[in-house]
């Protein structure tokens, strides 16, 4: 099942997410799901340093991480994964808006669980 699709990189380069604007040179690289996998996180500060996207159907994604942050301090936890729950509460169907109001919501100084699926690792 394909997550996303970037153009003219096979790499998970989320300034590269296809939005729309297709030339005829242009290549369309399909991303399909990979690993899915459970993480503890710890909220230790109000910000946990992450910039989330979204594909326009549906899905979420961990566009960017920020050097030394919270999410950047767990190594399983990489630019491209799919978020699909936060505490059991599925985000299929979510914008990237709604996401991101949902991890600033959750209380500082207390643990979530987050669901993710990584891209497949095609190369």
């Amino acid at each position: 099942q394909v997550m996303f699709c970037t153009l003219n990189t096979h790499k998970v380069d989320m300034e590269k997410l296809l939005g729309g604007q297709i030339g005829l040179e242009d290549f369309i690289f399909a991303h399909t799901k990979g690993q899915r996998k459970e993480v503890e996180v710890f909220k230790s500060e109000e910000a946990l340093g992450l910039t989330i996207t979204d594909n326009g159907a549906g899905y979420a994604f961990i566009k960017r991480i920020r050097e030394g942050s919270v999410i950047d301090r767990i190594p399983v936890i990489s630019v491209g994964d799919m978020i699909e729950a936060i505490d059991g509460r599925s985000l299929v169907g979510a914008r990237h808006y709604e996401v991101a109001k949902l991890l600033k919501e959750l209380p500082r100084g207390r643990s979530f669980a987050l669901q993710l699926t990584e891209p497949r690792k095609a190369f």
